[in-house]
This record gives C-alpha cells, sequence and structure tokens, in this order.
C-alpha cells in the first residue's frame, strides 16, 4: 500500500493486515516522528518511519532577543539532547560574528 508522507493516517485494514498510525509518543517528539505500523495481529510486517518538522517560531522570537537570551530556545528544541542544538548555534554566532573564541 503507498501511502504519501504527508498524509494523515487513518486505520485501514486489508485482509489480516491492519495499518495504523503510531507516534508520536514522547514530548520531544510532537509532530517530528511518526510509524506507520501495518499489523498482522500483534507481529509487525513493515514499518514506515515518517520525518516530520519541528518549527516553534523560534527563528522570529530570536530576531528581537540577544545572543544570550537565545540559548534558552535552542536549548529547548531538543529535549534529549539540547546540546546538539546549543553548540550549532554558537558555532554559527561566532562564525558569523568572527569572534575568536578562548
Amino acid at each position: 500500500m503507498d501511502i504519501p508522507v504527508g498524509a494523515q493516517e487513518e486505520v485501514t485494514r486489508e485482509g489480516d493486515l491492519l495499518t495504523i498510525n503510531m507516534g508520536p509518543q514522547h514530548p520531544s517528539t510532537h509532530g517530528v516522528f511518526r510509524m506507520i505500523l501495518t499489523l498482522d495481529g500483534e507481529t509487525v510486517v513493515s514499518c514506515r518511519p515518517v520525518m516530520g518538522y519541528l518549527h516553534r517560531s523560534v527563528e522570529k522570537l530570536a530576531e528581537s532577543r540577544t545572543y544570550l537570551q537565545n540559548v534558552i530556545f535552542t536549548d529547548r528544541l531538543d529535549y534529549l539532547a539540547p546540546m546538539t542544538t546549543n553548540l550549532p548555534y554558537a558555532m554559527a554566532t561566532e562564525a558569523l560574528g568572527n569572534m575568536q573564541v578562548p
């Protein structure tokens, strides 16, 4: 069954197979990751991961704030690993500002 990636999935049944939408299950994955599962009873026959996009208007909020005030926003983009967004933000800001950090 070919399902468009962006479509909202519904539960469908073809013979003994059941296709369901699963996720997101964790607060850090609100809209970011879900799976389209095809089940045969309790057995997963296929799993199609669907990566979404995380957008919280951080870019617009950052326009009126200082560098230090924006670090709290990058910290909250990924609850599980906040340094994965803090470090690139700091590195990009330093590169754009032509700053040499000791």
